[in-house]
């Protein structure tokens, strides 16, 4: 019983379902839209180029709540939410239900931020992250 419990435990996670098309789809089933998808596809599709299709597996999977560098510019942050505002918001409330905590105490190690980067920020970690889980399991 031991001996199996631990091989589950060391066994490297099988990547092979974490590509950009069912990346892609998760972010449809999440709400986002296609103008924000295309957004976000961008960074992933240079990470996918950059590091090739195993390393970009293990690099997506391992995000775990944290952010794309390539999205931690501020002005980048307010530029995406003030194109999709409305997405970001209603993301934020989701995540809000969710978690049971408020957008800002899920943000607190972004603080000093703008508040529409802290939003924006908070939306691709989580929900990046809440996919990469998705597609592990």
């Amino acid at each position: 019983m031991f001996s199996y419990w631990f091989l589950e435990l060391t066994k490297k996670p099988n990547l092979s379902s974490i590509t950009l098309k069912n990346i892609k789809t998760k972010m449809y089933e999440i709400g986002f839209n296609k103008s924000w998808i295309e957004e976000i596809k961008i960074v992933l599709d240079s990470r996918l180029s950059g590091y090739g299709e195993r390393k970009f597996q293990e690099w997506f999977s391992s995000l775990n709540y944290s952010l794309p560098e390539e999205l931690r510019a501020e002005t980048v942050a307010i530029k995406l939410y003030e194109e999709h505002s409305t997405l970001v918001e209603e993301q934020v409330k989701k995540l809000e239900e969710e978690t049971k905590l408020t957008w800002g105490e899920q943000t607190v190690d972004l603080i000093g931020l703008d508040e529409k980067s802290r939003k924006v920020q908070l939306v691709i970690r989580h929900r990046l992250s809440d996919i990469a889980l998705d597609l592990l399991i």
